[in-house]
């Protein structure tokens, strides 16, 4: 796949100026569904796209800059040409991965779109992350931000991209399907399986404090259950100096790490577990001014 040249877009940018001059603000385009933050106002190049297929397609390359680098978002209506939106993903990757050295890529979940992020770096010492997905509206979205290797990555730019539906508003409730078989798209519920099965053989278990012994430990992690927010998690009791805590250890979800009452459903703890060990520290009562504690895990405790 290639792309019509985009040197014209880019030495506007160089003899305006004007997008440097400004600061970082979002910026709402309905005709082509999206929100992202930029430098100030973009540049707006009118392209005809070509596919792979040699089919050529409405575009539009939204271009701003500052100090750091050069921002451009390219926007392509597939609309006309279905057929070919399955593939229009991996064309657009294989573009910007000729542009260098891949130094990442993979799947990704940009805002419950099943999006490729790659990280390239070019011969002249700059960097490329890109972003890469296709909108229900058959819509190609390839987000760029190019930068030298000594500057920090423009996170503000590469996170901000939202897709809109027809009445302006953010698509973010949607079930992400995998371009392929075996593919596990983040922030899936085969993703959350995935990630719950890992946290699960991290934390079950019995652990005790330095000094301690297993028959009276200090943590035991068991069954599975949920929360009252539908967050994963295990039962669990901590003992310390003859007093008992139970609530549950969250294995996964946004409050990943707590232990939480179940009742009240606030924290008491968060917990860390590395490897054989464990960092639990008191956040809430009944446990307020309990010392922090790294445990160990009692042998044979997982069965």
């Amino acid at each position: 796949m290639r792309l019509l040249s985009l040197i014209p877009a880019v030495v506007a940018l160089f003899v305006s100026g004007a997008a440097s001059a400004q600061t970082w603000a979002e910026y709402v385009n309905r005709g082509d569904f999206f929100t992202v933050n930029l430098p100030g106002e973009p540049t707006v190049q009118e392209i005809m796209y070509k596919t792979a297929k040699g089919t050529t397609l409405p575009a539009h390359i939204y271009t701003a800059q500052d100090s750091r680098g050069i921002y451009r978002l390219t926007v392509v209506d597939y609309s006309s040409a279905i057929a070919e939106a399955p593939s229009a993903i991996d064309e657009a990757v294989n573009n910007i991965r000729a542009k260098g050295t891949p130094k990442y890529e993979g799947v990704n979940m940009l805002d419950m779109h099943r999006s490729w992020r790659i990280t390239v770096e070019t011969p002249a010492s700059r960097r490329i992350l890109g972003e890469i997905l296709v909108s229900d509206a058959k819509r190609l979205y390839i987000s760029e931000a190019e930068t030298s290797l000594t500057a920090p990555p423009p996170a503000q730019y590469q996170a901000s991209l939202q897709i809109l539906d027809a009445n302006g508003v953010r698509i973010r409730n949607r079930e992400v399907a995998p371009a392929k078989a075996g593919e596990v798209v983040p922030v899936t519920a085969a993703a959350r399986e995935i990630d719950t099965a890992a946290m699960l053989k991290r934390v079950a278990g019995n652990w005790k404090s330095p000094g301690g012994s297993c028959e009276t430990a200090y943590l035991k992690a068991t069954t599975r259950a949920k929360t009252v927010r539908g967050e994963e998690a295990l039962n669990g009791t901590v003992t310390n100096d003859g007093k008992i805590i139970t609530g549950l250890l969250i294995i996964n979800g946004p409050r990943v790490g707590q232990l939480i009452d179940a009742k009240t459903d606030k924290v008491i703890f968060i917990f860390d577990p590395k490897d054989d060990k464990m960092d639990i520290s008191a956040l809430g009562p009944p446990a307020i001014g309990w010392p922090d504690v790294t445990l160990d895990l009692c042998p044979g405790s997982r069965g």
